[in-house]
């Protein structure tokens, strides 16, 4: 599915969570509290479980991916687009990109091992962001 445009009909709220995703970017990690604030910034009246209905059916559509790094407590969304890798810092917490992505000889192979199929595969790193890094080394 072409993640630029949905193919089925959204309504209102969705569409409106949808454009808030796409406006934000690839990159930029929004956590169910942001997507709200956000949308709510927009259409005051809109309530918390219909922005989280939204962003649930976009995730269904595969118009907007959810990720959940380990160690995270919560959920972040993003648009949609390339396969790449999540790093989160386990001091601060912050959430970055990563240009990294499974071969798919790697997943046609463990798919072969587990005689199954891998409809999707995920890569989380953790440790230190650059900030923090600093600042323990000037500690």
């Amino acid at each position: 599915m072409n993640p630029s445009a949905p193919h089925a009909p959204l309504s209102k709220s969705h569409r409106l969570v949808y454009e808030i995703v796409q406006e934000q970017g690839i990159g930029r990690h929004l956590a169910m509290a942001d997507l709200f604030a956000l949308a709510q910034s927009r259409q005051p009246r809109i309530g918390f479980t219909t922005v989280y209905r939204a962003v649930t059916k976009l995730r269904d559509l595969g118009l907007v991916s959810e990720i959940t790094p380990h160690g995270a407590e919560r959920a972040y969304y993003e648009p949609a687009g390339p396969a790449h890798a999540h790093f989160r810092c386990d001091r601060c917490g912050d959430v970055q990109d990563v240009d990294f992505s499974i071969p798919a000889t790697v997943t046609t192979a463990l798919a072969a091992q587990i005689g199954g199929a891998i409809a999707n595969a995920t890569v989380h790193f953790r440790g230190r962001c650059a900030a923090c890094s600093r600042l323990e080394d000037s500690a």
